[in-house]
């Protein structure tokens, strides 16, 4: 016989509480109550529930806060969290979803839409569990999804190189999927075993300062018979130019002047939006570097240039949101589909993803056109709403409101990632905190 689910209720409100607690065990759920937030961690550490409803707004401690709790104790890696509240806000859902809420309930509650809610977590837990083990025993996506003639070449051309260890530029737009491809050429080569290690150009330029070689003889030393990927190439010093080039031609590195030079066996693999020749042309980047890295260059479509690929893509990011962040299922009609497919994607991939995921977080249900087109007109919007530069300011005002549009627009697209901001504007994460507090942009409401 199944054993009874059971049910925690987190509430400072005893009418809700009680009303809650009688609904469910008449269903044949365990229940436990919780008035506050003590009350909620003594319950959930003395027997893990199934389903936790957590009332966002309690007088001692938020839910927002509690969940966090839930977080880093790992009780959401079992239990689902129906988040409840009277006058809660997108921004509220959006933030409790991220950090691993099932669903978001607005008060009065409707106490057929509790039960159903609380059955369909019961089974999207009991689903993601099978899926988290079934998920150990296959291996990642690595090669690019898609039936087009594009994509089929790609394949082919990463099947390819994969037997070689010759230096790889691989170029694009952003968001196209540059790093994707690296991993790709690195999981399917002969190097798979070892290292795969990122590094931006940024981060590489403050290696090769004196004070930073430390880090950088450590880095080169662990991606040794590995894969070093650099991203950004247009951004390298002269200095880590220099370094490259010697780690390509030579495969050796001397970390200081004073210490031995060390022997390596290195593949790599260079990441740009495709500007070299033009750095080339005005002495910013070396000729002789450049003519090593294109050897074999990739250049990766846009999307707009493959949108029979939608899809196949489609599907591949939802069963990624499902079974790695634990989002719920939806559907995507052939109308929605054809939506996606007749929309211009200046952001690629990345901007799919990013609207997938806000998809699959706000709704339930099949998507429909018109769900598609709601949300793609929002984001057009958003686009157009940037300000225009106005000339009658001085220029350094100018600039800062061309940055402070830039980097809000950049963490709309990475969904408030400050570290996913930093890798794709090539600056420093500690630089970029210091410039998002001085242009006043909040990371996580970025305006």
């Amino acid at each position: 016989m199944q054993k009874p689910n059971k049910l925690l209720i987190v509430d400072d409100e005893k009418d809700i509480r009680n009303l809650m607690q009688e609904i469910f065990e008449e269903e044949g759920y365990q229940v436990e109550t919780a008035a506050n937030g003590v009350q909620a961690r003594t319950a959930w550490r003395k027997r893990l529930p199934d389903v936790v409803f957590l009332d966002v707004w309690m007088p001692d401690i938020d839910g927002i806060s509690l969940l966090k709790e839930m977080q880093k104790e790992h009780v959401l890696d079992h239990a689902k969290v129906i988040m409840m509240s009277g006058h809660g806000t997108i921004e509220t859902a959006i933030e409790a979803t991220k950090l691993g809420a099932y669903d978001f309930l607005e008060k009065p509650l409707s106490l057929a839409k509790l039960i159903v809610t609380a059955e369909r977590a019961i089974e999207h837990g009991r689903l993601h569990q099978e899926n988290r083990q079934l998920k150990q025993n296959q291996p990642d996506q690595v090669l690019p999804v898609g039936k087009s003639k594009m994509m089929v070449q790609l394949r082919e051309t990463i099947e390819r190189l994969s037997k070689f260890t010759m230096p790889i530029l691989i170029t694009g737009e952003s968001g196209s999927g540059r790093r994707h491809l690296a991993k790709a050429l690195h999981k399917t080569g002969i190097r798979k075993e070892f290292s795969l290690i990122e590094i931006s150009a940024v981060d590489l330029n403050r290696y090769v300062l004196e004070e930073g070689f430390h880090q950088l003889n450590n880095l080169i030393r662990e991606v040794d018979n590995g894969t070093l990927v650099v991203t950004h190439l247009e951004q390298l010093s002269a200095e880590s130019q220099h370094v490259l080039a010697d780690l390509i031609q030579y495969q050796r590195y001397q970390p200081h002047a004073s210490l031995e030079e060390v022997i390596l066996d290195i593949r790599i693999i260079g990441l740009s939006k495709g500007a070299l020749e033009h750095h080339v042309l005005h002495g910013e980047f070396r000729e002789d570097l450049y003519q090593r890295l294109k050897v074999m260059p990739i250049d990766i479509p846009a999307l707009r240039q493959h949108t029979e690929d939608i899809p196949e893509l489609v599907e591949y990011f939802v069963e990624y949101f499902v079974t790695r962040e634990g989002l719920e299922y939806r559907h995507f009609s052939v109308p929605a589909q054809n939506a996606l497919r007749q929309y211009g994607w200046a952001g690629n991939l990345k901007e799919l993803q990013n609207l997938i995921q806000r998809l699959l977080i706000l709704g339930s249900g099949d998507v429909t056109d018109a769900e598609i087109k709601n949300a793609l007109i929002k984001t057009v919007n958003t686009a157009e709403s940037t300000p225009a530069i106005d000339t009658s300011v001085l220029l350094k005002e100018a600039k800062e409101r061309l940055e402070a549009s830039y980097f809000s627009q950049l963490l709309r697209e990475t969904g408030g990632n400050v570290s996913e901001t930093a890798k794709r504007s090539g600056i420093d994460r500690t630089n970029l905190y210091r410039k998002l507090k001085t242009l006043g942009i909040d990371p996580k409401n970025p305006i």
